[in-house]
């Protein structure tokens, strides 16, 4: 009857309140076990913030203890199980903030821009954010909310099971943690239930961000049941793909844009580059001299943020020709174990055939007519090839003289 997870505010603080109401009638472990009809290890787990309380748990506990009507509100808030009538009138973009995040963003304003207008105006109610490992889907997650939030929206921010990194919303009132807590556990649970968000939220806007899906999606039917009935609610996801949910709008984030020319001026702008050169900052001082080096090692990295970050962090050895000779070499030795094997997870979710296909696209970009030669398909199969690459963030692409061209990144590409 308890669901087991990581411990957040919502549990802690449960645990203690179901002890202190359990001990000032006198009862134990155990005798609370037989007049609840709830497990003493359900009960042990849920004292010491081991276990999430259920609706149904919280139910027949407050039944054994025979609390009153306050103290039974106070046990269900503490659950997260209800909202409670206080928390609904103080609910606002005061009490739900979105987590701060203190590095900059570079080069997403038109990532940005769309997100939110899509967002803000209710065309789009669920958005999910895809791409490669590392393209900076919690970061941009984090701005879109932040903006909608500085615009007077609240913002609830929950991470989903074995996100990798998770940010975490500040608790500025336990009550509203406790309702958090319940929404994850609604969206990924089966047994989990989402009344107390929708009895907070109701008809208000809010914007509910779900970070970090990898493996197991949000249950549809949680999700879509939240939607209906919050009239209001927009759902942001960050994922490793789209999650596949009626309704859902995916939006694919590419890794910044990397730079084809040298021109130091013309460098001066790019996204990669401003970004490399925020890392390499406190460490060494660049020159104009030193940009076509700057350009190439954007460009060996894929403009993937924590590639960027792995190689500026590799100029307390190297010079810069170093750093460029060595990623040319071997590109996946400096950019970081974590997201090497990462992006190896993605290549090996491939089908044998796919992935065969994408051996063979390694190397120069190609058109969609050289590609369907290139692997023995016809155009449409190698549409459909290069679609799916694209979705999993395999295949890069660009466009030049009104052709599109698809490329396989550097780092997938040292992998195969």
């Amino acid at each position: 009857m308890a669901n087991t997870a990581l411990a957040d505010d919502s549990v802690t603080q449960f645990g203690p309140l179901l002890r202190r109401h359990r001990t000032s009638v006198g009862l134990t472990q155990r005798m609370l076990a037989d007049l609840s009809t709830v497990s003493v290890r359900a009960i042990r787990d849920l004292e010491r913030g081991k276990a999430r309380p259920r609706q149904d748990t919280v139910r027949l506990l407050t039944g054994a203890l025979r609390l009153g009507r306050c103290a039974s509100e106070d046990l269900e808030l503490a659950a997260g199980v209800r909202a409670g009538r206080a928390l609904r009138e103080e609910y606002g973009p005061h009490v739900a903030a979105p987590p701060t995040v203190l590095t900059p963003m570079f080069g997403r304003d038109a990532e940005l821009g769309a997100v939110v207008r899509e967002l803000d105006s209710g065309e789009g109610r669920l958005l999910t954010l895809h791409g490669l490992p590392g393209v900076g889907r919690t970061r941009l997650a984090a701005e879109v909310a932040a903006r909608l939030h500085r615009a007077g929206t609240p913002v609830l921010w929950v991470s989903a099971p074995h996100a990798d990194g998770p940010l975490t919303q500040p608790v500025r009132d336990l009550r509203l943690a406790g309702v958090v807590g319940s929404v994850a556990a609604a969206l990924f649970d089966p047994s989990g239930g989402g009344a107390a968000l929708a009895e907070l939220v109701g008809d208000r806007d809010t914007l509910l961000v779900v970070d970090g899906v990898t493996g197991a999606r949000p249950r549809a039917d949680a999700l879509l049941g939240l939607l209906g009935d919050c009239p209001r609610l927009r759902v942001l996801v960050t994922a490793d793909g789209p999650c596949g949910l009626p309704g859902e709008r995916p939006f694919l984030l590419a890794p910044l844009p990397v730079p084809v020319a040298t021109e130091p001026r013309v460098l001066a702008d790019e996204p990669a580059v401003r970004l490399f050169v925020h890392h390499v900052a406190a460490a060494r001082h660049l020159s104009a001299a030193d940009a076509p080096d700057i350009a190439e090692v954007c460009a060996l990295t894929d403009g993937l943020p924590p590639a960027l970050a792995a190689a500026a962090s590799w100029l307390a050895v190297y010079d810069l020709p170093t750093l460029r000779e060595v990623l040319r070499a071997d590109p996946a030795a400096l950019v970081g174990a974590d997201l090497m094997s990462r992006l190896a997870a993605r290549v090996a979710a491939l089908a044998p055939a796919d992935r065969a296909a994408l051996v063979g696209l390694a190397g120069a970009a190609r058109t969609l007519a050289e590609v369907a030669a290139g692997t023995g398909r016809t155009v449409a199969d190698a549409g459909g090839l290069v679609r799916d690459l694209v979705r999993r963030g395999l295949l890069l692409v660009s466009h030049s003289a009104g052709q599109s061209r698809f490329a396989v990144p550097v780092l997938v590409g040292a992998l195969l």
